[in-house]
């Protein structure tokens, strides 16, 4: 599981740094406390990414605009925005169970 969500970040990071958005910085700093080892904290980083406006849900890639700077799509930006979803709902997926384990061993060291 560690090394696939670990592909998954690199792909993200990618995949926005193709895209020339700032986001990447965002992984960049999950993908970080990832290596560490502090999964805890790589939840977080990606769950804060989450909700309100100007969030990652409102994210849409593959923008740009034409030499007389009409808005236009870039090429395959279809595809550029699922494989985007894609890899974000898996990391939520991996950061909620993080998140749902951390508190698991919260409620246990109290019983």
């Amino acid at each position: 599981m560690y090394q696939k969500t670990e592909n998954k970040l690199k792909l993200i990071i990618q995949l926005l740094e193709e895209d020339q958005n700032n986001w990447s910085q965002f992984f960049i700093k999950a993908l970080d406390a990832f290596e560490k080892g502090d999964y805890t904290r790589c939840a977080q980083i990606i769950l804060s990414g989450s909700g309100g406006m100007g969030s990652l849900n409102d994210l849409v890639l593959g923008q740009t605009k034409d030499a007389a700077g009409n808005f236009q799509w870039k090429p395959d930006y279809q595809e550029t925005n699922n494989k985007f979803q894609e890899l974000l709902n898996n990391l939520y997926a991996f950061a909620h169970g993080i998140n749902r384990a951390a508190n698991k061993a919260l409620k246990q060291g109290r019983a």
